[in-house]
């Protein structure tokens, strides 16, 4: 029922020439098909049609949406796995794991302002912050040096080490969180920054979910 409604609202109606999409966005729709197969989706057009078979054909079309965009994600994360290895290939000086063990001491980096205009004018760096322990996702969980510990795993790629010339204790009774609460951040498969995104990206389709139904 949803692929009906939807090609309804994509539909041109012969009364003023554009589609309920086009009338509420001012943009044509683009439909979720895979060009590849878009000529094999349904039988070609032997003559013209009434709105009510376009709109026939167009749900059964859009039906298929589903494993179209399955496989586009599968594509699109064999992909990004050929890229990382391809890159780790490519530039083997410039890769590093530093390993940081628990109590050094390490900093940030402030990946939420690389986007600003004026990122030049702040901190490039956060810290010097205290390792606590490494998850097995390998991601950091970083406390503050009054053992206010984070609430996520930090990715390894933010974290650069702090040139000292010792590490630090870090005794429990120092930390604000329980150790049960540590174990459970360490156990897990968390690569950190990789949640942030996840979540953006599950509001932005909730989003989009939206305004398709108002459509």
């Amino acid at each position: 029922m949803y692929s009906v409604f939807w090609a309804e609202r994509v539909t041109i109606r012969k009364r003023f020439s554009v589609s309920p999409y086009f009338a509420v966005t001012g943009a044509h729709p683009l439909l979720p098909l895979d060009i590849v197969e878009a000529t094999y989706l349904s039988p070609p057009p032997t003559a013209f049609l009434s709105t009510t078979e376009l709109i026939t054909r167009r749900a059964i079309k859009l039906q298929k949406c589903r494993d179209q965009l399955q496989k586009i994600c599968e594509q699109v994360y064999s992909a990004r796995v050929t890229a990382a290895k391809r890159f780790e290939q490519e530039h083997p000086t410039v890769i590093k794991d530093f390993d940081f063990k628990k109590g050094d001491l390490v900093l940030i980096r402030n990946t939420a302002i690389e986007k600003a205009l004026n990122k030049k004018m702040q901190a490039q760096y956060i810290g010097p912050l205290v390792v606590i322990a490494r998850n097995k996702g390998g991601a950091y969980l970083i406390a503050e040096l009054d053992g206010s510990v984070m609430d996520r795993p930090i990715a390894a790629f933010r974290v650069l080490p702090y040139f000292v010339r010792k590490c630090i204790d870090v005794p429990s009774t120092v930390l604000d969180i329980s150790l049960e609460r540590i174990c459970e951040m360490q156990n897990s498969a968390s690569q950190g920054d990789e949640d942030i995104e996840e979540e953006n990206q599950a509001k932005e389709d909730n989003e989009l979910e939206n305004k398709q139904d108002l459509l």
